[in-house]
């Protein structure tokens, strides 16, 4: 079976992000298999840097993982989770295990399924993770299950789903749970729309676009959805009554994440839940000839806390802010005043001798629950070259702000040199200014003005 990441292969990012997690070597299956087109697309979106999109691979999946136990300690307690409280549980979806490789932690394989329609991406998670394999179904209606599932997850399906799919995929999936069973699934909300793209009346929209290579458009596309129209999509495959809970961008901080009960009036008041922090590197810069890391940039929570932003070189810590600073703009930009105070800066003194190319800086968020967030990772020379990037991409809009200020300051001169043209031409072919014509033109030609 070929792999994209072999377990023996090295990976700096990696293995700082495995460290910084608690997770020892050994003990997280790493292979991860070529055909598995979530890292082809995070290779992409890293410009063909490999490395960074290992560490966005795992990062996520490790992310999703942590949302998700969330979510099943609120409902069966913490792990190691007994038969009797969460017997069975259901990876939907699951591609080729990104995330289910950090699940099996928490509960044995023995007792985990996965089902997808790749049957290679089925087969490489029964011989690599050692759980239950199911082939999925494109469509609902063919997809055959015996079991019941105390828990059933699904990580960006119904992001894909046309309407009468979204429906009729929930109805299969609910109708697979044992009762007091939960169904946890991830979808787009109008919030992530691509600009200018409006949503329809109807509250789903539909576009055949996807990262898939494999899967037909029509199948397998982009799909944003309002709460209601999920509350009623609910209502549609079940029936009225049962119990819905929509976590906002509870999943990578960008989808957001539903708990659906069969049963009704469910108390979610007690799910406290912590979401993955946004962080942005903004500045980056040595001072001191050298000796000195200067970082900057802000950080925002939808939900939970945040308790610190920390800077780690090769696993030391060297510095920590938890005391955030006024960012008006980015309390603008996320549509909530309560992420005014959001900007952080560190100054970060580098032991003698760091490389700038082969250390491995990490920039952590220490949340709520005191638990590490790794969101960044690199070389010195990548966080100096992401800042640059960002003082350039800063004078380009500073730039066109200027010229657009000129434009206006322009057009605003020749609109005003126009309307007095207008006013002269207007006073010029009055009665009034003719007969002031003629009346100097008599007193010139007596010779009572003084033009000469």
């Amino acid at each position: 079976m070929p792999l994209a990441f072999h377990p023996d292969e090295t990976s700096p990012l990696v293995a700082a992000l495995l460290s910084d997690l608690g997770i020892a070597p050994g003990t997280l299956e790493l292979a991860i298999d070529a055909r598995d087109e979530m890292l082809g697309f995070l290779v992409d979106s890293f410009a063909g840097d490999r490395d960074r999109a290992l560490f966005g691979y795992f990062r996520s999946g490790a992310s999703i993982a942590d949302s998700l136990g969330q979510v099943l300690r609120w409902r069966f307690g913490p792990p190691p989770w007994r038969e009797d409280r969460m017997g069975k549980l259901l990876d939907f979806a699951s591609g080729y295990g990104r995330v289910t490789r950090f699940l099996v932690r928490d509960l044995p394989p023995e007792r985990v399924w996965v089902a997808d329609v790749y049957a290679d991406g089925v087969r490489f998670q029964e011989e690599r993770l050692g759980v239950h394999g199911i082939v999925s179904a494109i469509r609902p209606e063919d997809f055959v299950c015996a079991e019941r599932f105390d828990a059933i997850l699904v990580t960006s399906l119904f992001t894909h789903l046309p309407e009468e799919r979204f429906v009729a995929w929930l109805r299969v999936l609910l109708g697979l749970l044992a009762p007091g069973g939960m169904l946890a699934f991830s979808a787009h909300s109008p919030e992530v729309l691509p600009p200018g793209v409006p949503m329809p009346e109807s509250g789903i929209h539909f576009q055949e676009t996807s990262e898939s290579g494999s899967l037909a458009k029509s199948d397998y596309g982009s799909t944003w959805v309002t709460e209601e129209f999920v509350r009623s999509a609910l209502d549609r495959a079940i029936g009225p009554g049962a119990s819905l809970h929509r976590i906002e961008r509870g999943l990578c901080n960008f989808q957001d994440l539903y708990l659906a009960l069969p049963e009704g009036g469910v108390d979610f008041a007690g799910l406290d839940f912590q979401g993955e922090p946004q962080l942005f590197l903004e500045r980056a810069r040595l001072a001191e000839g050298g000796r000195r890391l200067d970082l900057g940039g802000w950080v925002a929570a939808r939900s939970g806390v945040l308790r610190a932003v920390e800077a780690v070189l090769d696993g030391e810590r060297l510095a920590a802010v938890s005391e955030l600073e006024p960012r008006p703009d980015v309390a603008a930009f996320l549509g909530d005043e309560r992420h005014l105070r959001s900007g952080w800066n560190l100054s970060c003194l580098l032991p003698a001798g760091a490389s700038r190319t082969a250390a491995v800086l990490l920039l952590r968020v220490v949340d709520g629950r005191g638990r590490p967030q790794p969101l960044w990772a690199g070389a010195i020379e990548s966080a100096l070259l992401a800042g640059s990037r960002q003082d350039g991409e800063r004078l380009y809009h500073e730039l066109l702000h200027t010229q657009a200020l000129r434009d206006e300051e322009k057009a605003r001169a020749a609109a005003e040199a126009e309307a007095l043209r207008a006013r002269i031409q207007a006073m010029e072919a009055s009665r009034f200014w003719k007969l002031r014509n003629a009346w100097f033109a008599v007193k010139r030609g007596i010779g009572l003005t003084e033009e000469r």
